[in-house]
């Protein structure tokens, strides 16, 4: 047949191209990809807490990375500038406030926005009412499984007294408020509701508040002050706080107390202590810790004495001068007061520079010394 080579050499071009069309279309380049942007922002804080860490990082990673302040902090109203580098231009964030409350967002946009903004918006004002006499410590709020930080971070709340907070990110209403005070006595309030009163009381204020001076007379530094109404072997916090009585200072002690009478205790700088019982504190007489021995000494000797030195046998050293500015002369008596133990070591220095010794006296038993050449003997 004539046409007979025409088909079959149609059939063998169509053969040899098969596998030529079966062959996928070569993808054509898409756009080159943009490449990564420094991200430099400014954090401006426009809420009324101190900001004291910033965490941002590439989502959905849940490792917060480092602080982005460092040491810094960032005040009400200031602002602080952060350098991210070059990476995505959406972020997570966590800002974290002196109070301990923190706020968490999603999809923080760090290229196209030069400035970061947290504010006061997602909060709540809380008071917190202290009517106990000790200074309240540290404040939790706590849902089933969650206990949280420190709602008053770096504040504290003195005794008869109130302070605002704000309750950051919560939807919650009702908590378990757990109070811990000065000496670490604490209190809990079980089911506060805070969106039905936005107010946490500890303490009762029907029981009267006693206020008395409490003076320092001795000539040792006061360090620590107790006073309690129960028997119990517990004298709760430390009154003083971070204070401390220097001698000749005084201190109003305040204390919710349903009578009159109390115990008190005084621990000195030399870790000595002194505790009185059924102390009246309702007369509005000063209470005063006083040196607890006197020591009389009569000047009998020829030369007139420039310095008295009276320490513990126990003691390294002879302390200070007790004569002070005034030199004791022949035929005048001294009295001396002192906290020391007993046993006492005596030192005097006459005008000329030179100085006698007696050890061991016992200061109890033998109130009374005379000065005379040979008196270290006796």
């Amino acid at each position: 047949m004539p046409g007979l080579p025409i088909r079959r050499a149609l059939l063998f071009l169509l053969v040899m191209a098969g596998p030529a069309l079966a062959q996928p279309a070569k993808p054509q380049p898409g756009p080159a990809p943009q490449p990564a942007q420094d991200r430099n922002i400014v954090l401006r804080n426009n809420s009324e807490s101190v900001l004291r860490e910033l965490y941002l990082w590439n989502g959905p990673s849940r490792e917060t990375g480092p602080d982005r302040l460092g040491a810094d902090v960032v005040r009400p109203g200031a602002s602080f500038p952060l350098r991210l580098g070059r990476g995505p231009c959406q972020m997570q964030m966590r800002a974290v406030f002196e109070d301990g409350s923190a706020e968490t967002r999603s999809g923080v946009e760090v290229c196209a926005t030069r400035e970061l903004v947290v504010d006061d918006r997602d909060t709540r004002a809380i008071e917190v009412v202290n009517n106990t006499d000790v200074e309240l410590m540290q404040l939790f709020l706590a849902r089933p499984g969650v206990v949280g930080p420190d709602r008053l971070g770096a504040a504290t709340v003195p005794g008869s007294d109130s302070f605002n907070l704000r309750l950051r990110g919560e939807r919650e209403c009702r908590f378990e408020a757990r109070a811990v005070f000065r000496g670490a006595q604490a209190e809990t309030r079980q089911e506060v509701d805070l969106c039905a009163s936005p107010r946490i009381v500890f303490g009762d204020a029907s029981i009267p508040l006693r206020e008395v001076t409490i003076a320092n007379r001795t000539r040792r530094v006061l360090r620590e002050l107790y006073a309690t109404a129960d028997a119990g072997p517990e004298w709760g916090g430390d009154r003083l706080g971070a204070t401390v009585l220097n001698p000749g200072q005084s201190f109003l002690l305040r204390i919710r107390n349903p009578a009159c009478r109390v115990r008190l205790r005084a621990v000195f700088a030399d870790n000595q202590a002194e505790e009185r019982s059924d102390v009246e504190i309702c007369g509005g007489e000063t209470i005063a810790f006083a040196p607890a021995r006197r020591l009389t000494l009569t000047h009998a000797h020829g030369r007139t004495v420039r310095e008295v030195y009276l320490s513990s046998v126990q003691d390294s050293d002879w302390g200070g001068n007790q004569l002070g500015e005034q030199p004791l002369t022949a035929g005048q008596r001294r009295e001396l007061a002192t906290d020391i133990p007993c046993e006492a070591d005596l030192r005097i220095v006459f005008d000329n520079g030179n100085a006698e010794e007696s050890r061991n006296i016992n200061i109890c038993t033998r109130a009374e010394i005379t000065l005379r050449p040979g008196w270290v003997l006796e």
